[in-house]
């Protein structure tokens, strides 16, 4: 997704966004490439769920019960448009 419409959704000046996401770059959790004048960040899905399943089996002392909800990041679902003939 774009930086700019990251930071639209999310009301957050550009400059923070940045600041952010190069913190989640550099843990690996996001990447980002260069398209024309947009940067394009991305979600590392695998990088996200093992930091959970370690977050999970450390700091809940494995009792996913005591630390609901244990999830599973997935990419959304791209929406392609439909082109009529």
């Amino acid at each position: 997704m774009a930086a700019g419409a990251i930071a639209e959704t999310l009301k957050l000046a550009p400059n923070t966004l940045t600041f952010h996401f190069d913190r989640l770059r550099q843990a690996g959790l996001v990447t980002v490439r260069r398209e024309g004048r947009s940067m394009i960040y991305a979600a590392q899905f695998e990088t996200m769920n093992s930091l959970l399943g370690f977050l999970t089996e450390n700091c809940c002392n494995g009792a996913s019960v005591t630390c609901p909800p244990k999830i599973v990041c997935k990419p959304a679902r791209v929406k392609r448009a439909r082109v009529s003939a």
